[in-house]
């Protein structure tokens, strides 16, 4: 095998060779020569093992060409692709594929064999494309930065206080009624360090996976245990889709102990290759050793890994050498040399079970902010409330409610979370303002009468000074106090609300007749009727005269049944003005 460098300076030698003349290849082959410091006939041979580049023959001018068209190699190839199944397998390889192609009107073209090359060629082909995906290397920053989790289901099993040992000829797919009668599997959980390479195994007896045999194991991996170097909580966590869908105490855990969680896709187990190559190596070295001495419990199976793990992670098992070897590393070293660089602030010492128990099943609370700024908050570890400010925060303002969860490390730091303009959760991280005089009160207030000072502008307060800058421009913050007590127009009074709506072009519209709606009788208002000698004396009293003979025959005649009060007004008018009569004397006439 040769380097990567190297393979690329021999494809490109192969290039330069093609295109030079046979004869003039001597000098070409004496600058490789020198260049690589081998034998000419070694380079021959690396070009055609390496290259396929040959010497005896000329490359083809139309190398690389084809008849059959991109379409159907896509085709064929996504048939092989598609028919892969999760556990690598090809179920339908290049013949029956491009025989299907060929029945839905893809054109071929070649032979089979052929068309197979060509998916080589270009990469295409199922080998090709099942390692097209490459690893991605990762790093963490310090030891106890990342921990990787996973859970796997044992060889190992117990029946009536006695070891067995799954063996395939009775623990297969066809005879899986013998899993039902292991009622109580042997679950391994393992811990793999991802900066040091520490490897932590602990096993429980159990029907399956669960969130009381993971916090088990966290309790185990991260506190201190009697024998162990090992200990302590991480920054982050990795582990599998299962453990993260199935955990929702644990998270609560979690967030509490402020570790971050993450997931790797399902079915992408080699994201976090170390626990996976650590459970390898357990199962390797160490449960390979139960068939020859096999133990009677758990119990006694915990604490013969335990001792395992610490000599493994140590170097310290006789006769065999156990010391990483990476490639950044000038020599082999222990996993445990690697795991004593951490330091004492990145050392975060696991709290008791009972902490840990009531942080799992504990829930965030809600607070109000208070018009100081502030919120008051009884910390687990606190013996009474305590005030925590929030001042300075980006999206807090007074009367906002805000989510808080007790955090373990720090001085009773708490966690606030508060939502976002965008729905997003703004999370801050505060402890308790312990700058209290014996009184009370706060020592960085200012104080009465001898000193002032301003408290610190929010996101908030901010956005609605530089709005007040705008409805009132080239004001001090006292000025435009006092133009809104004044209640001065603000922009100026330039700010035209109210005239454009007289220049506004209102559409015509065609007006519609409604009906009219008839007031029943029963709902019109009483009408009061006057004998006709009241009404004849209302009438005079208020004409300041006596009626003529006529006059009094017209209203006789009239109103017989009497004079309604609402027509006292007109009559009055009428009698008012007197109309001059044939004879030359006033009086009424009447009109026909």
């Amino acid at each position: 095998m040769v380097s990567p460098n190297i393979r690329n300076y021999l494809n490109e030698l192969a290039i330069k060779l093609d295109k030079t003349d046979f004869g003039s290849r001597s000098a070409i082959m004496s600058e490789a020569q020198a260049f690589l410091g081998i034998s000419k006939q070694t380079i021959y041979r690396q070009l055609k093992e390496f290259c396929g580049w040959s010497s005896d023959r000329k490359c083809r001018a139309d190398k690389g060409d084809t008849s059959v068209s991109d379409i159907a190699l896509n085709a064929v190839g996504a048939i092989c692709k598609e028919s892969v199944r999760d556990n690598g397998k090809q179920t339908m390889f290049t013949t029956t594929a491009t025989s299907i192609a060929k029945q839905n009107g893809y054109e071929i073209g070649v032979s089979t064999n052929h068309f197979a090359r060509l998916l080589r060629n270009r990469k295409m082909n199922v080998k090709a494309q099942q390692v097209a995906n490459p690893v991605q290397s990762l790093r963490a920053l310090h030891p106890n930065h990342v921990h990787e989790v996973d859970p796997s289901l044992c060889l190992i099993y117990y029946m009536k206080d006695k070891q067995h040992i799954m063996r395939d000829r009775d623990f297969y797919k066809n005879k899986l009624e013998n899993y039902a009668k292991v009622k109580y599997k042997v679950w391994r959980y393992t811990l793999y360090d991802r900066a040091s390479g520490m490897i932590i195994p602990w096993y429980v007896e159990a029907a399956g996976e669960n969130q009381h045999s993971l916090f088990q194991f966290l309790m185990f991996a991260w506190g201190k245990q009697d024998g162990r170097l090992f200990h302590g909580v991480p920054q982050l966590l990795y582990w599998d889709k299962g453990s993260a869908n199935t955990s929702s105490a644990i998270k609560n855990l979690l967030d509490h102990l402020e570790v971050k969680y993450l997931e790797h896709e399902a079915g992408n187990a080699r994201a976090k290759g170390g626990v996976e190559n650590a459970n390898n190596i357990i199962e390797t070295q160490f449960e390979s050793r139960l068939k020859f001495q096999p133990v009677s419990s758990i119990d006694e199976l915990n604490h013969a890994a335990m001792n395992w793990a610490e000599a493994y992670n140590a170097n310290r098992l006789p006769g065999q050498d156990t010391r990483l070897r990476r490639i950044g590393l000038s020599e082999p070293v222990s996993r445990q040399s690697l795991w004593q660089h951490i330091t004492a602030e990145q050392l975060r010492t696991l709290p008791s079970i009972e902490v840990c128990q009531a942080l799992m099943a504990s829930r965030e609370q809600e607070r109000q902010v208070k018009a100081d700024l502030t919120i008051s908050f009884k910390h687990p570890q606190a013996d009474s409330s305590l005030i925590y400010s929030l001042k300075g925060l980006d999206g807090i303002a007074v009367k906002d409610k805000v989510s808080v969860r007790s955090l373990v490390y720090g001085d009773c730091a708490i966690q606030i979370e508060v939502p976002r303009y965008d729905g997003e959760a703004l999370i801050y991280r505060v402890e308790p303002d312990r700058n209290f005089d014996k009184f009370g009160q706060r020592l960085d207030a200012p104080v009465i009468g001898e000193e002032y000072k301003s408290k610190g502008n929010t996101e908030i307060e901010q956005a609605a000074k530089a709005m007040d800058q705008v409805a009132y421009p080239n004001m001090t913050e006292d000025e435009i106090k006092k133009a809104k007590q004044k209640q001065v127009a603000p922009f100026g009074g330039k700010l035209n609300t109210l005239s454009y709506l007289d220049d506004i072009n209102h559409p015509a519209y065609f007006e519609q007749k409604g009906n009219e709606i008839e007031t029943p009788e029963h709902l019109k208002p009483a009408t009061t009727t006057l004998t006709l000698t009241a009404a004849l004396m209302r009438i005079t009293s208020s004409i300041g005269r006596r009626l003529t003979t006529d006059e009094n025959k017209w209203l006789s005649a009239r109103y017989q049944d009497g004079v309604p009060e609402d027509s006292l007004d007109s009559l009055i008018r009428t009698f008012t003005t007197p109309v001059a009569v044939g004879n030359g004397t006033t009086g009424f006439r009447s009109v026909k």
